[in-house]
């Protein structure tokens, strides 16, 4: 076997991330949501919660911009 490169040993390891990404990274997201009390569940939920509430937020503080301004 020839002796491997730090070029050849970072275009292994860039195609292996790259296999990951695209065949096994979705199952493993969706074992990990699929788990009621998983903490992947609940930072998720906790994310989209916050997001959700900051744009709210900002478009309450904006309302009187869409009332008069726009029509």
């Amino acid at each position: 076997m020839a002796d491997l490169t730090k070029t050849d040993v970072k275009k292994i390891v860039k195609d292996e991330i790259d296999r990951f990404v695209s065949n096994e990274m979705d199952k493993e997201v969706k074992g990990f949501i699929k788990k009621s009390n998983s903490q992947t569940r609940n930072e998720l939920t906790d994310l989209i919660a916050n997001s959700l509430e900051s744009v709210f937020k900002t478009i309450w503080q904006k309302r009187q911009f869409w009332k008069t301004d726009i029509k």
